[in-house]
């Protein structure tokens, strides 16, 4: 063999070499791996079928709950809704003098509790009114609510059924008038809603018609229940009075005698010429006594003329405290005290009544210094432009309000789907 063959041979010789282990490249993750699943994980044709369904019930709800009611929300206020006009009003329940109403008003709208002289429960009377079933009543015997808006030309979502009982025509008018009232300011506001102009405009003057109606009658309600108690004692009183003139004249025509005190005041004068008579006879007696004989007639004639005097004073006296009647010249002392017991009921009577009579004056003076009426500063005016319905925000509104459902249910759904898993 050459040295040739040997270095070939030599060359071609493999030497073992070492074989280093290289790390293993890892698999890639897939790109879109599902929720909930790990990664590396080869989803199975099942699984993928079941996010694919839930993916489109997904996409379903929110084309039902989301995009359809827009879509109809947008269709409705921008092609289908009606015009709806509006008149409104502002005024404020004022006292005309006496107690201000201001100090009780500002502490009610602190402590949301009203006074009974207070004019915010007249204004919160008024706002029950304007939204209730009696001033309905007027209004649609006045202008034909009823008929106007259940009128064929009004959208279907707008109209009221003419069918249905008139409760629910109250509910349907409460959607029609808007009221507000401000503690702080006293101010009452409301707005009512027709679709036509002109009829908006007459509704709101028949609205504040009836409110000023309204503040009228409770204010003479007001006043009548404020002499009401004045009045009835003057009642009292002067039923007492008749009662002792009647008592007084029945008397009078019973005892035939206008006033027994002054018989008694003529008895007693009377009684008090014969005393001086006799005096003035006794003293001549004693003046002729030792002059002339005391048996002689004139002096006898003097002592019959003196027990004669005696006697009828006597007789006098005792028909003072004696019953009689005065055609026998008797003075019933009974009787004069009965008298004196119906004339003084009598002045009682008249005293009381004139006292009555004076409380019946001051109820009134300080009730017609609390009549209450309203202060109009902003009238019904005639609409020129339809701003019902408010389209843009409805349907703006609307779209939202779907959409936070839309949200909301589908966070729901799924936390309670993982939840049970």
């Amino acid at each position: 063999m050459s040295l040739r063959d040997m270095d070939s041979t030599t060359i071609k010789t493999p030497t073992p070499v070492s074989k280093a282990k290289t790390p293993s490249k890892p698999a890639a993750a897939p790109e879109h791996a599902p929720l909930g699943q790990p990664s590396g994980v080869q989803p199975t044709p099942k699984r993928v079928g079941a996010q694919q369904r839930t993916r489109r019930k997904l996409i379903a709800s929110f084309v039902l709950i989301f995009v359809l009611p827009s879509l109809i929300g947008i269709i409705y206020y921008a092609c289908m809704a009606s015009d709806r006009y509006a008149s409104s009003a502002s005024f404020v329940v004022r006292q005309t003098a006496g107690t201000a109403p201001g100090g009780s008003d500002l502490i009610s709208s602190f402590t949301g509790i009203t006074a009974s002289g207070s004019t915010a429960s007249d204004s919160y009377i008024i706002r029950r009114y304007l939204e209730g079933p009696d001033l309905l009543r007027k209004l649609d015997s006045a202008l034909g609510l009823r008929s106007h808006y259940s009128a064929p030309e009004i959208d279907y979502v707008s109209r009221f059924d003419s069918s249905l009982p008139f409760e629910d025509f109250v509910t349907y008018w409460q959607r029609r008038i808007t009221t507000a009232y401000d503690n702080t300011t006293g101010i009452l506001s409301f707005e009512v809603q027709a679709f036509d102009d002109d009829l908006a405009m007459r509704m709101g003057q028949a609205v504040l018609e009836a409110a000023d109606a309204l503040v009228n009658d409770l204010s003479v309600a007001a006043r009548e229940d404020s002499v009401f108690f004045a009045r009835q004692e003057v009642s009292r009183a002067e039923e007492r009075l008749r009662r002792a003139q009647v008592a007084l004249r029945d008397f009078r025509t019973a005892r035939g005698a206008v006033d027994p005190t002054l018989n008694v005041q003529l008895d007693a004068q009377l009684i008090g010429n014969l005393e001086a008579q006799r005096a003035e006879l006794q003293t001549r007696i004693r003046a002729m006594e030792g002059q002339i004989d005391e048996d002689g007639p004139v002096v006898r004639q003097m002592r019959r003329e003196a027990d004669a005097l005696d006697a009828q004073i006597e007789t006098r006296r005792a028909l003072v405290g004696q019953p009689g009647d005065r055609g026998n010249g008797g003075t019933d002392a009974g009787a004069l005290g009965e008298f004196e017991s119906l004339t003084i009921e009598q002045t009682f009577a008249q005293q009381l009544y004139a006292s009555a009579l004076t409380s019946l004056e001051s109820a009134r003076m300080e009730a017609d210094r609390q009549q209450r009426y309203l202060a109009i500063f902003e009238r019904p005016y005639f609409p020129e432009d339809a701003i019902y319905p408010l389209r843009l925000r409805n349907a703006l509104l609307l779209a939202g309000a779907t959409l936070l459902i839309w949200m909301i249910g589908s966070l729901v759904t799924y936390a309670v789907r993982d939840h049970l898993r």
